[in-house]
């Protein structure tokens, strides 16, 4: 296992009330094996936008002999791959009273055979603001790679005042991996399904968590939204679905789910959704967000 280094771009010409950083990785994505460890402690009246630029991309390990250089002024060595390893990703954020985590990334897209996990933790005072964005994509499309890659498996955590309030976990296997790996039972039945069958006909899928006083009206927004929302049998799926609920123990907490035919048709619904940031971060800040 290889840890990967990150980069982070922090935007100077923005309101300085909401600095606003990207996260980068060095070659254009991540491969098997990569790990990263973010931490960030927010203080009492800070409030950070957290972007990325371009969404996260996942590449198998290669298999077969590659040359590593592990630190400058060493040796080049050389290292054996012969399967796929998972990509790990782990962020850990503490927010005082009165601070604000928008994190509003680009959607993580798995290439074919990859393997990722995540876990995201976000610990808030109370009083403090959050927006949490977690999306994914079903892959390269343009490619034919359509939920083809091995695993995904998302865990986000929230705590408030150190009770956990809300734990979203998405796990997602291709065939031959975990479940799907099981023994062949002797007597008769139906054919299994793959994760193209099961997740489509949708391509992004999409969590959002928002907590606190400085996203209340867009909860009200979306609640408003889901009132005039009817019930009903359609012939043919929708471009996009999605859902509002609350979370455990917190009264202003809200978890929004969506769905969309296409990662435009989500980006679009959420950049709709979320245009009451605009009143927060401001115009210049939100504009760079869904672009």
């Amino acid at each position: 296992m290889a840890t990967s280094r990150h980069k982070f771009i922090t935007t100077t010409s923005y309101s300085q009330c909401y600095p606003t950083v990207y996260m980068m990785t060095y070659g254009g994505g991540l491969v098997g094996g990569d790990l990263i460890h973010l931490s960030i402690d927010i203080e009492q009246g800070v409030h950070l936008v957290l972007l990325s630029q371009g969404s996260t991309k996942v590449f198998k390990a290669r298999s077969g002999v590659r040359a590593a250089v592990c630190a400058p002024n060493t040796t080049t060595t050389t290292t054996t791959t012969t399967t796929t390893t998972t990509t790990q990703q782990r962020l850990d954020v503490s927010v005082a009273a009165g601070g604000a985590l928008f994190l509003l990334p680009d959607p993580v897209t798995c290439f074919r055979d990859a393997a990722y996990h995540q876990s995201q933790t976000f610990r808030l005072a109370r009083g403090a603001s959050a927006a949490l964005l977690d999306w994914y994509t079903s892959g390269r499309r343009a490619r034919g790679e359509e939920w083809a890659f091995a695993k995904y498996h998302s865990v986000n955590e929230v705590f408030v005042d150190g009770v956990r309030t809300a734990r979203d976990v998405v796990l997602l296997e291709g065939p031959g991996v975990g479940a799907g790996a099981r023994p062949a039972q002797t007597h008769t039945q139906l054919p299994p399904r793959t994760l193209a069958d099961r997740m489509g006909p949708y391509a992004c899928y999409a969590t959002l968590l928002l907590y606190g006083p400085l996203v209340e009206d867009i909860v009200r927004t979306l609640e408003d939204r889901m009132q005039k929302t009817s019930v009903f049998r359609v012939r043919e799926p929708l471009d996009v679905l999605w859902s509002l609920s609350g979370v455990h123990g917190d009264s202003g907490g809200r978890v929004v789910r969506v769905a969309g035919k296409e990662t435009e048709d989500v980006k679009r619904w959420l950049c709709e959704a979320l245009s009451g940031l605009v009143d927060v971060i401001g115009d210049e800040v939100y504009s760079k967000i869904f672009v």
